[in-house]
């Protein structure tokens, strides 16, 4: 099994530190998997895509607050 080539992956090197700066920011009360898409989405301006029955509204307020959104 392989993934296409417009699927990417991020370093460890890339989202580490930004985890570590949005500890006492936007990441503050998040858990270790909504961080990283909290990071993931900083490093790329991204949106972060949720499915409608997991709404994280935690990771909606760290997205909003860096002028950031999700989408379902």
């Amino acid at each position: 099994m392989e993934l296409p080539d417009r699927v990417g992956l991020l370093s460890w090197k890339v989202v580490g530190p930004v985890m570590a700066q949005q500890l006492d920011g936007p990441g503050r009360g998040l858990n270790i998997l909504s961080r990283e898409a909290l990071a993931a989405a900083t490093v790329l301006n991204a949106s972060v895509r949720m499915a409608a029955s997991n709404h994280n509204l935690r990771l909606a307020a760290a997205l909003h607050e860096i002028g950031l959104h999700t989408t379902r």
